[in-house]
Formats: structure tokens, sequence, C-alpha cells
């Protein structure tokens, strides 16, 4: 039995040793079960026991901390083999199982997903978006069934939004002449000449009449004007259909389709934006979500596109400024001290007379003089003389002191504050101060603290021609003494000089502000009467001191513009909006189509021109910018794009915007370029609006400026499959704010635009 006992140790142990080297090696089953069979076989060695659950729920955790890192990375085959190792000696454990049916359902996905593709591909909408929904449903981030969802939805998107509208081959020129005719009767006439099916509300009156005389005209703008005249409203069916249906409230309720749009705004508030829609578009129900900072709307096409055109000249990024502010508190000290100071009392003491008062004395005899009043008879002055009389002879103190003091207190803080927003500075200590109150036998105190050191306040007011309005309030404080009360409370005294001003700088212009003067001079003296007030010599017989000081607060300030306000267009800032009573995005009127033919009038502008690659600047110190990157591309293919700037002048910060169309461009990464970084320390910042198409760049030197040539910024992208036969996608700089080192810059001549085209 001992024999078979030393076996089964030797065994447990081989089998520990075992499993602990399968474990530094990361074979977690094979270790599990090599430590589960030594506790088996020593079942009482605590050790044993203690190294196969710890092992265990170590390696539990790491396998399933690798099934999901290789299900992150897309890596379903190594995630399944992490979730069987798990099973190899836990078989029941939930985890593992429910990442198998994970990688199971993700199978599935990715094949609907494929087949939605397809089907998308081959123009079937309804069974891509079946399929979608199916795998998104499995697996609610499954990637390519989130893009075919996108794709539909923008399809879907842009067959519902467009409105429809009469066929291209009906705008050509007409001549109508009817006097005192029935409106009817002219449809009726319209309709046999260009084959449009006009269908008339049962509320249109068949004896209304007008008079129509039209040469060369439109057919859109005779319809107009012919239905705006008689009080009636239209509504295009397809392009070969007009509905006719009076112009009242109760009519445009029942037949004016509406829109719902939503707002994301970026700089204004969206309570703010709800005014300005209400005041001057008139419009009556806005829904305004503070959360979000969004607007929601549900109102007319027209309503929708003015709205739009409102929001965009609002929605501007906030201009921000740079302050550098130095302050400076000087003070100068002269103090001159310089003579003989005599004591001022000559005392005389009769010896042998008692004394009362401080110190020592002696009775009789001759002795240390005693100090106080003295007591003797009036007989005693007869016998008094100058054996009897000791005398305390005058000192003198020569005063030679010359001192000069200089000291200078500097702030210079560098401040960053938006447009009409208030920036607040304390350089200083809060000093408390207790205040007592006794009410019957209770006595509480009260503890409140004052600011006392360099308090500053700034408020900017940035205006378009790059200058700065700034209202000041300087204050400086300091201690002068404490003070305590009969109730024992400490009480200060504080000397403060302040002043408050408003002005208005350029772009890097500094203004000094100084006169704050606090002058003292103190002269005192101490002289012999007579011989002191000699001239020159009564140096000899006095002293004199004169003390001077000065104080003087000097504040200097520099706005440096961060960003200014980024206008729109003449032609953005100012639009139709139709008549008081209907909102409109074009006037009522009659275009001349002489000499047209009907196939010309179809025609539409087809190409623009193209957008040179380098923008032209608008003035002879302008800089230029240019597009370098591929021209050619493949849909989802990755690529690099880089903005350059070359400027004759030193650049020290400059402002961006670019614009792309989110449908087709997906806009992954922007990043600074070497343009501002190699001139010393850089700051660069880019916000992305991926639903809105548009990206906001400010870069700069925090000190110094720049010039030549270099890069701005490199952007990473990436093209969407084609949509619809689209195989141009553009990406524009539409606005640009450069901000010089030492002159006013100009503006670059924009927009410019890259254009990548896509291969099929």
């Amino acid at each position: 039995m001992v024999a078979l006992g030393i076996l089964v140790g030797c065994s447990a142990s081989l089998r520990h040793h075992e499993g602990m080297q399968a474990l530094d090696e990361h074979d977690y089953p094979m270790a599990i079960e090599r430590l589960a069979r030594a506790s088996e076989l020593s079942p009482r060695d605590v050790v044993y026991r203690n190294d196969w659950l710890r092992a265990r729920e170590t390696s539990t955790a790491k396998l399933l901390e690798a099934g999901g890192e290789a299900l992150a990375q897309n890596n379903s085959a190594e995630a399944e083999r992490a979730y069987r190792a798990i099973l190899q000696y836990d078989h029941d454990n939930a985890r593992a199982l429910a990442g198998l049916a994970s990688i199971a359902a993700a199978g599935r996905a990715a094949r609907d997903a494929a087949s939605a593709r397809e089907a998308l591909k081959q123009g079937d909408l309804s069974q891509a978006s079946e399929l979608a929904s199916r795998a998104l449903k499995s697996v609610p981030a499954q990637p390519e069934a989130l893009a075919v969802r996108r794709e539909i939805e923008a399809t879907q998107a842009k067959e519902i939004l467009v409105a429809p509208s009469l066929g291209a081959v009906y705008k050509k020129p007409i001549n109508l002449e009817f006097r005192d005719a029935s409106v009817k009767m002219i449809f009726d006439a319209l309709s046999r000449t260009t084959g449009i099916n006009f269908i008339f509300d049962r509320d249109v009156k068949g004896d209304q009449r007008t008079t129509v005389f039209l040469k060369q005209t439109s057919l859109d703008d005779a319809i107009d004007v012919i239905l705006s005249t008689s009080q009636l409203e239209k509504k295009i069916l397809n392009a070969s259909s007009v509905l006719i249906y009076p112009s009242t409230p109760a009519k445009l309720r029942e037949y004016q389709d509406l829109m719902v749009r939503a707002f994301y705004l970026a700089n204004v508030e969206a309570k703010q934006a709800a005014t300005m829609l209400k005041t001057v578009l008139k419009l009556k129900d806005v829904y305004v979500d503070d959360k979000y900072n969004m607007l929601v709307l549900r109102e007319s096409p027209e309503s929708i596109a003015l709205a739009e055109k409102l929001i965009a000249l609002q929605d501007l990024e906030e201009p921000e400024v740079m302050l550098d502010v130095e302050v400076l508190e000087i003070n100068r000290a002269r103090l001159l001290n310089m003579g003989i100071q005599w004591t001022n009392q000559l005392t005389i003491t009769p010896l042998g007379v008692i004394t009362t008062g401080s110190g020592t004395g002696t009775g009789s005899g001759t002795g240390t003089p005693a100090t106080g009043t003295s007591t003797m008879k009036l007989s005693d002055l007869t016998s008094l003389n100058s054996n009897k009389l000791s005398i305390t002879a005058p000192s003198a103190t020569v005063n030679l002191q010359k001192t000069d003091g200089d000291a200078k207190l500097l702030a210079n803080p560098r401040i960053r504050v938006r447009d009409r927003e208030k920036a607040k500075i304390l350089i200083g200590d809060k000093v408390p101060v207790v205040t007592t109150t006794s009410t019957g036998t209770f006595v509480t105190e009260n503890i409140q603290y004052l600011d006392v050191g360099l308090k500053l306040e700034v408020e900017p007011d940035i205006h378009l021609r790059d200058e700065v309005g700034l209202k000041l309030g300087l204050e400086v404080s300091s201690l002068v003494s404490s003070v305590k009360t009969n109730n024992g409370s400490q009480a200060y005294q504080i000397g403060t000089r302040n002043f408050s001003s408003a002005l208005r700088l350029k772009d890097g212009e500094t203004q000094v502000l100084a006169g704050l003067i606090n002058d003292e001079d103190r002269s005192s003296g101490n002289r012999i009467p007579l011989l002191g007030d000699l001239p020159v010599l009564g140096r000899l017989f006095g002293s004199q001191s004169d003390n001077r000081q000065k104080t003087e607060i000097v504040l200097s300030i520099t706005p440096h513009l961060i960003r200014n306000i980024q206008r729109k267009n003449v032609a953005a800032e100012s639009f139709w909006s139709g008549t008081e009573s209907t909102l409109r995005n074009k006037p009522l009127l009659l275009r001349a189509m002489e000499g047209a033919s009907g196939a010309e009038a179809g025609k539409t502008a087809a190409t623009p021109a193209a957008t040179p690659a380098i923008s032209p600047p608008t003035a002879a110190n302008a800089p230029k910018l240019a597009w370098d990157g591929k021209t050619i591309a493949k849909p989802s293919e990755v690529v690099t794009l880089s903005l350059d700037m070359d400027s004759p002048e030193l650049l020290r910060a400059s402002s961006l915007q670019l614009a792309f169309n989110p449908a087709e461009l997906e806009l992954l990464t922007v990043q600074e370029g070497d343009y501002f970084s190699r001139a010393g320390k850089s700051t660069f910042n880019a916000t992305i609006d991926a639903q809105g198409g548009r990206v906001s760049v400010g870069a700069g030197l925090g000190e110094g400026s720049a010039r030549g040539r270099g890069r701005v910024l490199t952007l990473t992208c990436k093209p969407k499959p084609i949509v619809n036969g689209a195989n141009a996608i553009n990406v524009s700089v539409i606005a640009a704010t450069p901000i010089g080192g030492e002159l006013a810059i100009g503006r670059p001549g924009l927009p410019l635009t890259h254009t990548l085209t896509l291969e099929p």
C-alpha cells in the first residue's frame, strides 16, 4: 500500500508539472486536462486543486478575449477555434456557446447581405431591402447589409423627393390670345395643342373668365400666370398631367404635399433658428430639440427650400480670437536718510536722594543714577553743588542710508475666446473676511472671500473686416493693512486701481493702456533748534529722511483672429421668396423665348465649365491653392488627396471649408500637412460633418509665421459605388480665410474643385 501511494503521488506530481508547462505554452485544453487529473489522483492536495481551478478560470477568460478580438477583426475561424477550445473542458459554458451561435448568425447575415447586393445590382429594390433587413435582424451591425440599406434609402429618397415637373418637350414658346374666355376653355385649347392632361377640381367654377394675350413665352410661365390671375393653383402629377384646384386654405391643405425635413445645426442655437424661420417665413409649427440642437419642419417643398437657404446663412462657424495680454505693475521707491540724529533730552539728577519709579539707584554717596522721580527736601537745594548732581549726556546717531527699489509684476496670459463671450482672469488670492453675528447667547461666524490681485475681463466683438472690438475691465488690488474690530474680528484695508474701456483694433494691432499712476513723496526731519536750520551745516545738527514711491499700471493687448465670419457669396444672401400669401423659391414671371424652337427650348445645360486645378487669386498677395492626388479611382478604393498652398506673404493661420457629396464620397480622415508645422509649434483642428458634406479646418502657428509653398492638409476618402450612372465625384474648397503675419492677406478665388472619375 505504501508503494502504491508513492506511485500515485509521483503520477499526480508528473501530471501537475505537465499541466503547468502546457499552461505556459498557452495550450489551455491540455493544461486543464492535466491539472484536473493531478487533482483527481491527489484529492487532498490543496495546491493541486487550487492550481486547477485558477488555471481553468484564467484559460476561459483568455480564450473568450481571444474569440472576441477575432470576431471584431472578422476572423470567424480563429474565434470558433477559441470557443471550441473552451468547450473541450467546459461543455456547458454559456459564453462559448453564445459565441458559436453569433458566428453562425454572422455567416447567415453575410450570405443574406451578399444576396441583397446582387439584388440591388439587378435593380430589385424590394428583394434587396428584404434580404438586408433579414441580415440586420441577425447581426444589427453587419457592414455590408448597412451599406446596402443606405444605398436603397438614397435611391428611394431621390425618387421620392424629386418633385414631378412637366416634360422638357413642353418647355417651348407658345402664343395665346383669348379675350373674356372661360378658364376651362383656355386649358382645353392648351391640352389639344400640347397634349397635356388638365384635371379640374369639382370646385373650380366653369363660368370663371379671363383675358390672356401672350406671345413667345414658355408654357410653364403661361400656366402660372393664368392660374395666379384666376385665384387657382396647380399640382403636377406627372410629366403630362396637371391638377387644377382653387387657391383656398382648405384646398391647399387638401392638395399641397408636405415634406418633413430635419436640420442638425452646428453653430447656431436651434431656438434662434426657429425664431428666424417663424419671423421671416411666417412658419407656425417648428419643432425644436435642444438636446441634439435640431429643427424639424413639415412644410411645402418651397418652404423647405427657403428654410434651407436661410439656415445656411445663419448656421455659420462662430468667430474666435486669440488675445495676447500683458499687464505690468511698475513700482519705484527712492529713500534718502542722511544726517546726525541727536537725542532730544538732557537729564540732570541729584545724587543721594530717594527715587521712585523704575531702574536702580543708591541712597547716598556716588552710584548708578536712578531713573524715575527724585524725592528731596526744599532745604536740600541750598547744599547742591557739582559733586551732588549727575548729568546724562546727549547721544548722537549718524544716519547714512540711501535705498533705490524697482519692482515689476508681470502677467502675460494668452486668452482664446469666442465672439461676444466674456473671458475672465484672476491672478491673486482670496482673502477671508470673518463677520460675527450674536443672537442672545449664540455667536455665529460667517466667512466671505474677497478677490485680491489682478482681475481682467475681456469681451470681444469681431467684425467682418478683420477688426475686433474689445470691452476691457482691469482691476489691480492689494492688501494694505489689517484692522481688528472691537469684537475681535479681522478686517482688511484693500488698495485698488481699476479702469474699463471699449476700443476697436485691427487684427494684430497692439494697444497700450497706461497712466494709472500712484505717486507719493514724503519728507521728515529731526533737528536741534536753530542749529539744525543752518544751511549745509544743518546736517551736522539734524537728520533728514526723504521717501518717494511711484506705482504705475500698464496694460498691453493684441488681438489675433483665429477664425472670422465665413459669409456666403452674394448670390446665396439674396433670393426670391414668393408673395406675402404664398411662399415660392422663384418669382412669377414670363420669360421671352423668341426664336427658340421646341427642341432647343427643351435642352438644358450639358456640362459646366471645368474648375481650374489651381485657384486664381483675387489679390496680388493672395495665396494660391492647388489639389494634388489621383483623378481616377475605383469604387470603395481608399484615395489620398493633398491640398497645397503657395503664399508670397507671411501667414500666421488659415481657416478652410471643404464640401463634398456624402452620397458619393465617404470622408475617412483629415490630417495636418507640413505648411505651418515646419515653421514652429503649430495648431490644427478639423471638424467633419459627414451627413452635411462639410469639413471645417483651422491651421496655424502659436508664434511666428510661414511663407512659401507647402502642404496644408491631407484627406483620405473612399468613393462610393456608382449610383444612377454618375461617375464623377467632386471635392471642393468653398471658403478660405488666410491671416497674415505682417500684412492683410487677400483671399484666393474659389471654389477650387478636384474631380475623381470612377472606373466602372
